[in-house]
């Protein structure tokens, strides 16, 4: 077989490049072909859509992601513009290689990139390519453009702007360079906006599936498609990625309730525990829907796939069932 690859090479902090030829060991040793996509200068989006137009759709057996939530979401995103422009057309399954820091969307189903003398999660995720198991993943799409973890509107994507603000700063300074690629930043601008919070100054109504289902003031909202969310954290433990809904988890105030969620979410935790969110914290709140709108008082940040996406006060949002093909690991 032959799987068209897409790597993104400042993925994980340059930590992508430097362990593809493991990947292509990997690949060899599976017995599989494959042509590589890496270019720096051109969105990947756009290459991945040019390349299925040059070759024709028949030519790839399967399409790879190697890196991280925007990586996966952006090769994604270019298959999806390519069937839209031949909706006839059947693509190859989509693969998971996970390279980046959260890695949502592979975590969900199972992923890692793990290895070193005790696991080996790189080998598992390269042989679920040729081995995996067929799923049917719903996407997710606002304005065109399609995502397959989740959309947040509010204070966690204020603090993915303002660590993306000071990583823009820091990446100028020699001496503090390798803040920009660790996690320190990110804590950091989480426990500065912890410092200041305020009661919720915006006010928002949610509407599902053309009914109201909230109105008041909003903290921040999370509209999840896959079930793991900034890395460690499962809000929904029964939630499904093919059951044509999406799943929201909304916060309405309060630092206790915030980070009593959190906790009790952590994806480590016991099944029954990760539960006990949806009935111990008075002021979020879980619901499903097909067709969700967001009405604001005010502009808000917002993040698609862990990227910034423009603020707006109005988000219109649509669950496309069964939109791609993806393979997930089938090997005990």
């Amino acid at each position: 077989m032959k799987v068209l690859c897409v790597l993104n090479p400042s993925s994980g902090h340059g930590l992508t490049i430097q362990r593809w030829p493991e990947v292509v060991a990997l690949l060899k040793s599976f017995s599989i072909e494959h042509e590589l996509l890496s270019a720096t200068d051109v969105p990947i989006d756009i290459q991945v859509a040019r390349r299925l137009e040059q070759g024709g759709i028949g030519e790839f057996q399967a399409v790879a992601g190697i890196g991280g939530d925007g990586t996966q979401s952006a090769v994604i995103n270019g298959m999806m513009a390519y069937r839209s422009a031949h909706p006839d057309a059947e693509l190859p399954p989509y693969c998971f290689v996970p390279m980046g820091v959260g890695n949502d969307i592979a975590k969900s189903f199972g992923f890692a990139s793990r290895s070193d003398f005790f696991v080996d999660d790189l080998r598992r995720a390269v042989s679920t390519i040729a081995h995996g198991a067929d799923y049917w993943l719903d996407l997710g799409v606002i304005n065109g453009r399609y995502f397959a973890d989740a959309l947040t509107i509010g204070l966690d994507s204020a603090i993915l702007k303002g660590r993306n603000r000071r990583k823009r700063l820091v990446e100028n300074i020699p001496m503090l360079r390798w803040i920009a690629g660790s996690p320190v930043l990110y804590v950091f601008t989480w426990a500065m906006g912890f410092r200041f919070w305020r009661e919720p100054s915006v006010n928002a109504e949610v509407r599902i599936d053309d009914a109201v289902w909230y109105s008041g003031p909003i903290l921040n909202l999370v509209i999840n498609n896959t079930r793991i969310y900034a890395g460690e954290f499962d809000f929904c433990p029964g939630a499904f990625s093919n059951d044509g809904l999406l799943d929201l988890i909304l916060f309405t105030t309060g630092h206790i309730d915030y980070l009593s969620r959190y906790l009790l979410s952590l994806r480590y935790h016991p099944r029954s525990i990760r539960k006990m969110a949806n009935y111990l914290s008075s002021a979020s709140t879980h619901a499903q829907g097909r067709h969700i709108v967001v009405s604001l008082s005010k502009v808000e940040a917002a993040q698609l796939d862990g990227e910034e996406i423009p603020s707006s006060d109005k988000f219109d949002i649509l669950v496309i069932p069964r939109a791609i093909h993806i393979k997930i690991p089938a090997e005990p």
